[in-house]
């Protein structure tokens, strides 16, 4: 069972259904080289807290948040984090650390209602969420492991600096977020 838990939190990253998480996380790494493997790790571990603390929040409680303003909200940090990579040259990881961390909670409350409806409701939820959220950290390591080394290859391929093709990938993905939030936009 708890396997299971893993492997849904594996799946919940690195099934294509849910680009939408890939897409924000393809711009959150955008700029960092495979030598930064600190940051890119502690970047990715913000995301999980945040992810982590809401989904135990709105499976233990009751949702934060409507599912279509969640639906809102998740491209809308995208497209905050492509406008930070294309306006500020240099964000302190401090910075960057707290945002993916904030952002982290808002993507956690558009899966929070499917967990819950699979957690069993007659035992001890910390070790299906801790589970479930480690299957998440490990699909996100795996994910950006792999793209950070794509990126390697097209950085090396194209000559082009590792700043110009963070800009390609923040624009497109700004591009793709404004289609998406006006896509879900909740406020009719």
């Amino acid at each position: 069972m708890i396997s299971a838990y893993f492997s849904l939190g594996l799946t919940h990253i690195l099934d294509f259904e849910g680009y939408d998480h890939m897409l924000f996380l393809m711009i959150l790494i955008a700029g960092i080289r495979i030598k930064q493997w600190k940051n890119l790790l502690g970047l990715i571990t913000a995301f999980t807290i945040g992810h982590s603390i809401t989904l135990a929040i709105v499976t233990l409680n009751s949702p934060l948040l409507s599912s279509n303003v969640v639906e809102f909200f998740i491209p809308i940090t995208i497209l905050l984090t492509g406008i930070n990579n294309l306006v500020f040259k240099s964000t302190s990881i401090i910075i960057k650390l707290s945002l993916t961390l904030i952002f982290g909670l808002i993507h956690g409350m558009g899966f929070a209602s499917y967990l819950s409806a699979l957690l069993p409701q007659t035992e001890s939820l910390w070790k299906p969420l801790l589970y479930f959220n480690l299957g998440v950290e490990a699909g996100q390591i795996v994910f950006a492991s792999a793209f950070i080394g794509l990126l390697s290859i097209w950085q090396f391929v194209s000559k082009n600096s590792i700043r110009t093709i963070q800009n390609i990938i923040s624009a497109a993905g700004i591009a793709i977020s404004l289609f998406l939030a006006l896509s879900n936009w909740p406020f009719l």
